[in-house]
């Protein structure tokens, strides 16, 4: 038995070997970083980095999955790293604090954007452009959320976010996370359609998904 038997069927063997030698950048271990975070771990990617400065606190814990209430006030970089350990699939995770500017991108095939602030979201997208890698952006807001990849513009090219509030559902950010890693793997393995130059808009409250092709 393989711990991937239930998923090579779907996607190939092909497709999981090319997971078993990705390597991935994913930026946030917040609500959306600790969906993508695990299921990529689950789905067999071969190194991940990740990149968080916070630490834990209470009003995390809904959403940010791999936190419990004993993690309060531990650095989630950390902690995400230890819970994702534990899993016990053989992925290489690097972690750091905070990026900025400067920040000498490791070599990897996909970055993720799961930053909750747009500051830090378009320095990601910088980063990627300048690295020419594929850069996998998400946010959500209350019932609402957005995906999108871009390899050939920025995210303040595309996007221009208005004023911020943290009003997040648990729901959504499960339903965004898991279609972001999906999203990921697709990169990963050449799998079609996927969201380059699109944005996908997912509305919960009305079950309303909608695409958007970018110019």
């Amino acid at each position: 038995m393989s711990f991937f038997d239930r998923q090579i069927p779907v996607l190939g063997d092909i497709c999981q070997k090319k997971l078993k030698n990705s390597r991935v950048f994913v930026g946030g271990a917040g609500g959306l970083g600790c969906i993508v975070c695990e299921l990529l771990v689950r789905s067999g990617v071969g190194k991940l980095y990740i990149a968080d400065f916070d630490v834990i606190s209470e009003s995390n814990i809904h959403r940010q999955l791999l936190y419990t209430t004993h993690d309060i006030g531990k650095p989630k970089n950390l902690t995400a790293k230890e819970k994702l350990d534990s899993i016990g699939f053989n992925c290489q995770i690097e972690i750091f604090g905070k990026i900025d500017e400067d920040f000498l991108l490791p070599d990897v095939d996909v970055i993720v954007d799961c930053f909750d602030n747009k500051d830090s979201k378009n320095l990601l997208s910088r980063l990627a452009f300048k690295n020419n890698i594929y850069f996998v952006h998400a946010g959500v807001f209350g019932y609402f959320g957005q995906i999108s990849t871009l390899k050939d513009k920025k995210l303040e090219d595309v996007f221009s976010f208005g004023s911020q509030e943290n009003y997040i559902l648990p729901y959504t950010v499960g339903v965004v996370g898991s279609l972001q890693a999906m999203e990921v793997v697709k990169i990963i393995c050449s799998l079609k359609p996927n969201l380059l130059d699109k944005i996908l808009c997912i509305d919960l409250l009305n079950y309303g998904f909608d695409t958007i092709i970018l110019n």
